[in-house]
């Protein structure tokens, strides 16, 4: 009587089970983790034989540093708050008004209109009043048509002529001071020329009345002066009266 056990073919030893499942590694599953896991192996690898240490993988190049200058001072594209807002003037057509209030640039365009540009100075305190977040005139440059102009923003208190602005370019004269809660007019060497608003957040509409004193035509400067004026820091403002009855009720409040 046959006393031995029956025979029988041994498994190949290199597709083992276990072999087979380490083979399997992917991200997530059985295996490695990645090409950069410390367990398992890599995918369609097997694993080194027991007692033998696997090799260290090659380390990554690291990226190479960026060697793009820095970008010049330019307006967010990309962000629906800095997108120009487009008033229809109806002496000068199309008139584009840029405002980025966060980095404090505020450019006006217009086929018809020279550049108006004003720019506040980086680490300005930023008074979250103003659109452009400042009424310093030390803080802000402004250039009109690439030529720079004075500016001169009264300090903004209770009255509402401490809210005007004047602007002296190219030899004219320039003031743009409240006369209502939301309307302010643009003078120009004393002659009211213009009526304008703005909400605070770019968006200007003007009206040049036709009924003007004889020699006081609206120029292409002038527009655009207005129009950065109104968008820089805000048109009307309440009157003497009603600011301080609302201070006085914030004091006793």
């Amino acid at each position: 009587m046959n006393t031995h056990p029956p025979h029988q073919t041994p498994p190949d030893p290199q597709v083992s089970p276990q072999h087979a499942e380490g083979a399997r590694g992917v991200d997530g599953d059985h295996g490695t983790h990645g090409t950069h896991g410390t367990h398992g192996t890599r995918q369609g690898q097997l694993p080194p034989a027991a007692g033998i240490a696997p090799p260290d993988p090659s380390p990554e190049p690291s990226p190479e540093p960026s060697v793009h200058p820095r970008p010049l001072l330019t307006l967010r594209k990309d962000d629906p708050s800095t997108a120009p807002s487009t008033a229809d003037d109806l002496l000068f057509g199309d008139v584009h008004v840029a405002l980025d209030a966060d980095r404090g640039v505020l450019t006006v365009t217009g086929d018809a209109l020279p550049t108006v540009s004003l720019v506040r100075a980086e680490g300005t305190d930023v008074d979250e009043a103003v659109p452009l977040g400042t009424r310093s005139a030390a803080a802000l440059t402004l250039t009109v048509g690439g030529e720079a102009a004075r500016l001169a923003p009264a300090r903004g208190r209770f009255l509402r002529r401490s809210y005007r602005v004047d602007v002296e370019c190219a030899g004219v004269r320039y003031r743009l001071t409240p006369d209502g809660l939301e309307e302010s007019t643009l003078f120009k060497e004393g002659i009211a020329i213009g009526e304008l608003s703005s909400t605070g957040d770019g968006r200007v509409s003007a009206t040049w009345p036709e009924d003007r004193p004889a020699g006081s035509e609206v120029l292409p400067q002038d527009a655009a002066v207005g129009y950065a004026l109104a968008a820089a820091f805000g048109t009307g403002g309440q009157s003497f009266w009603v600011a301080a009855g609302a201070y006085v009720g914030d004091l006793l409040s």
